[in-house]
């Protein structure tokens, strides 16, 4: 039990040590050795416990997508709100984290695109289908009328993240324009207006941004 106890916090410590050079130096900018000299370790412990850089970083990518998972699978049991209530706490939820915040911020750069594109990756097939159950929940309580689910959210979250993407791109003329986000979002969601209005969707997103 030691031994699992030990192995768990040196492996811990080592995508923590990852984490935070990917966000200071970027994933591409970051090798082995800066992070063996920052931990104070030796190359053969490193490969103890993962065989690459990239590991590390699915590594630390599982990690956030983890904590997404649970907090989603919370609310999505969560029996005093509503579907549409639940969807956007999920969807915009606010991060917290001052490490996750400057991730979220390094994601941006061209030499975290590979980190970028698997955390995506791994949003669409862990976490939509949690947001899925929900919207399903919607389409049974009339809240939604989505014809796929899953495909739906999938849609959403690659086609909203993508537009909102470019529009940081340096000198971008593509503008992130929440009104038509909502829009999109209740006509692909189908969402029923006499249920949820626009004007509070709007507010809850301006709130997180």
């Amino acid at each position: 039990m030691a031994n699992t106890e030990e192995f768990d916090l040196k492996r811990s410590q080592i995508i923590d040590c990852a984490e935070q050079l990917f966000i200071s130096e970027g994933y591409e900018m970051t090798t082995i050795d800066n992070i063996l000299k920052k931990l104070g370790i030796a190359k053969g412990t490193f490969y103890h416990y993962f065989n690459s850089k990239e590991e590390v970083m699915d590594a630390v990518i599982s990690k956030h997508i983890n904590e997404e998972m649970k907090y989603a699978n919370a609310i999505s049991s969560n029996v005093e709100m509503k579907p549409t209530e639940k969807l956007f706490a999920v969807l915009f939820r606010k991060t917290k984290s001052t490490e996750k915040k400057e991730m979220l911020e390094r994601m941006f750069e061209a030499e975290n695109a590979l980190m970028k594109q698997k955390a995506m990756l791994n949003t669409l097939k862990f976490v939509c289908p949690i947001y899925e159950s929900i919207i399903i929940e919607g389409n049974r309580t009339k809240y939604f009328s989505s014809c796929n689910p899953l495909s739906d959210i999938q849609f959403l979250m690659t086609g909203l993240q993508t537009l909102y993407d470019l529009s940081n791109v340096r000198e971008s003329t593509i503008t992130f324009d929440i009104d038509s986000m909502v829009e999109i979002m209740f006509r692909v969601l189908k969402i029923n207006t006499s249920k949820t209005s626009k004007k509070s969707v709007k507010k809850l997103i301006l709130e997180t941004l």
